[in-house]
């Protein structure tokens, strides 16, 4: 039989609230849900993706918001799937690592279809509020793509190309 009386609930309790907070981002992109895509950061949120998308670190949760919301409502569909959360709790603050698969799907004017697959990993700064676990800081690093990058990319894309 199975001793269980070492286990620490608050860590597992915390280590699954720290991966729905994942979960969230994700369907919060991939559903266009923004508030709940919001709801998973804290107000001086810095969102570092310049390893994936040109620019500068992102300062603030909700200009990084909008920043997602003009990226990706343009496309016809994505899939974000998020996957081998690795968590390490300090209290209030844990540091996560996760992996990343994320589709990006756009349809052209004329019926055709482009694609765009990007495989890495998120590195995240949690923190515990009064509402919950929330990203205070995370990067996005690219190991590898397939597909057109220009998927990404609308005002380059060939739905305004073949228009």
């Amino acid at each position: 039989m199975t001793d269980f009386s070492d286990i620490n609930v608050q860590a597992l309790k915390d280590r699954a609230a720290l991966s729905d907070v994942l979960h969230n981002y994700a369907a919060g992109v991939d559903m266009r849900d923004w508030t709940l895509f919001r709801s998973c950061f804290t107000d001086d949120l810095e969102a570092d993706f310049t390893g994936v998308l040109p620019g500068n670190v992102c300062h603030g949760a909700d200009k990084w918001v909008a920043a997602a919301e003009g990226l990706i409502t343009p496309l016809t569909a994505t899939q974000h799937i998020i996957t081998n959360h690795v968590h390490v709790i300090d209290g209030n603050t844990a540091k996560s690592r996760a992996y990343l698969q994320a589709q990006h799907m756009l349809r052209n004017t004329d019926g055709s279809e482009r694609h765009y697959l990007l495989g890495g990993y998120y590195e995240y700064h949690m923190v515990r509020t009064g509402e919950g676990w929330k990203i205070k800081k995370y990067s996005l690093t690219k190991t590898w793509s397939s597909g057109d990058p220009d998927v990404l990319a609308p005002e380059q894309s060939l739905r305004q190309k073949a228009g």
